[in-house]
């Protein structure tokens, strides 16, 4: 720049993917509309650099016999490789149905891929290889793991600690003399609470909490067993809720950041806990003739949070109770814990005078906060709102 000026940054785009329309089928006879070519969600793998990409739309195989007919596409891109992509079906429950949210799981754990589609058909894509859990694999093969259903949710994640990522600035001195490991991953990841622990929280649009959890790796080398909580209310009032995050923090506590639909401008915090709360003691759903479960109070050990701690405890009860009476037991053992929420703190988001009186005067929706979310660099400890007037 003349005058010694230093040159102003520019946005820049990371990446830019655009998807080819392959060779014609002649099984099918049919061709991937433009449509199919836009993504509903997109999520990125830091340990594989891959993306991967759910198309917007669904698609259907005429000669299909399968009920209902209708899948949609998942992209697994290298942006290093771009001409290596691989693909995946999942299945639709109509032809407007589309995935809502696609997630990886966190970087300590085995690489899988959450699917959540809008009509509540929640699946888990995992690769079928053996060796490390931390290996990077080829990309190109995956099934579907455990498959559940449920209500409408406005978010469903990976529960994971303080994330590996950071994100330093342009003009560090020390920005051009890092590799890209050291520049955006931490060397000394936080402990989260939860370790050897695959878990998926649920906050659905009514007002309450859901659990599933799986051991890592699994017990015996045997096929992975999946666990679920019963629903916990938030306490959000009768409408539910309209916008929600989920997080662990640095103290292992899981908290909820939700905004009520009784009252759009306030974001209230829950932590998420054991039992049914007010001292109402609570029991898996077992057998009658079982002895009781583990107690409520979780045990003590050493780098556990105490949610964690308690739902491995009741997990093990389970699958040692059914070792010993020697019944075959489901892959997944739903509703076998109880958990209840507790607000811990509030804030009011701000809005102008001038929008609430307009909203106020008119039938419209209101002001309010539309999206809530945790930043995952700090913890729990700062919250991103996004506010329309």
């Amino acid at each position: 720049a003349a005058g010694g000026a230093q040159l102003a940054s520019s946005p820049a785009t990371v990446f830019r993917i655009r998807l080819k329309q392959p060779p014609a089928s002649l099984k099918y006879k049919m061709r991937v509309p433009e449509l199919c070519r836009n993504f509903s969600a997109v999520a990125w793998c830091g340990k594989l650099n891959a993306i991967a990409c759910a198309s917007e739309t669904c698609a259907r195989i005429p000669s299909s016999n399968s009920s209902p007919p209708f899948w949609i596409p998942i992209h697994i891109l290298n942006p290093e490789r771009p001409t290596e992509c691989s693909v995946f079906n999942v299945r639709a429950d109509s032809p407007r149905d589309f995935v809502q949210f696609i997630e990886w799981s966190p970087t300590s754990c085995p690489r899988s891929l959450l699917v959540a589609n809008f009509h509540g058909r929640i699946t888990i894509w995992t690769q079928p290889t053996k060796g490390p859990v931390n290996l990077v694999r080829d990309s190109s093969s995956w099934q579907c793991e455990h498959e559940w259903r449920q209500d409408l949710s406005v978010v469903t994640k990976w529960l994971s600690g303080i994330s590996p990522y950071r994100w330093l600035p342009a003009n560090s001195s020390t920005s051009n003399l890092k590799t890209f490991e050291e520049k955006f991953l931490t060397q000394h990841p936080q402990n989260s609470g939860w370790p050897n622990m695959l878990c998926v929280c649920s906050v659905f649009s009514s007002g309450s909490v859901q659990l599933h959890w799986s051991q890592w790796p699994p017990q015996n080398s045997a096929q992975p067993r999946w666990f679920s909580t019963s629903k916990g209310l938030l306490g959000a009032g009768p409408s539910g809720i309209m916008a929600a995050d989920a997080i662990i923090t640095e103290s292992g506590a899981l908290h909820v950041a939700g905004v009520p639909l009784v009252n759009p401008s306030t974001v209230v915090v829950w932590e998420v806990m054991p039992g049914l709360g007010n001292g109402i003691q609570a029991t898996a759903k077992i057998n009658a003739t079982s002895p009781l479960p583990p107690s409520l109070n979780p045990p003590s050990w050493s780098g556990f949070a105490p949610l964690a701690a308690y739902l491995f405890s009741l997990q093990d009860y389970l699958v040692s109770e059914a070792a010993q009476t020697r019944k075959q037991i489901d892959n997944e053992i739903t509703e076998a814990a109880s958990i209840h929420c507790c607000p811990v703190s509030n804030f009011s988001a701000y809005v102008s005078p001038e929008a609430a009186a307009q909203s106020a005067t008119t039938t419209t929706w209101g002001s309010g906060v539309t999206s809530v979310a945790f930043d995952p660099t700090r913890g729990g400890g700062v919250i991103t709102v996004v506010i329309v007037e």
